[in-house]
């Protein structure tokens, strides 16, 4: 992980550390199970940075900012594709 999630970190003070991890471990739990990691590095790094703006906005449910990672993930992925092919 990441030494920006470190509880030293200013904003990451108050246990955000600890749910960002949280969140990040449920969503490549979610994405290994289905198939969609081909970059271990880049899903992770994608998830943290995503995770990290959610949580300095204010979301604390780890299952929200697991589920909205996923999400953006996807999507990426698909863009990711699609730019791909074209070229």
């Amino acid at each position: 992980m990441s030494t920006r999630f470190s509880n030293n970190s200013p904003g990451f003070g108050d246990g955000s550390a600890l749910l960002a991890a949280n969140a990040i471990q449920i969503a490549l739990n979610f994405l290994e199970r289905a198939g969609e990691i081909d970059d271990y590095t880049e899903t992770c790094q994608f998830l943290a940075d995503k995770i990290e703006t959610m949580i300095r906005h204010g979301q604390r449910n780890r299952l929200v900012l697991a589920n909205r990672a996923i999400a953006a993930f996807q999507r990426y992925r698909t863009a990711r594709t699609i730019e791909q092919w074209l070229v």
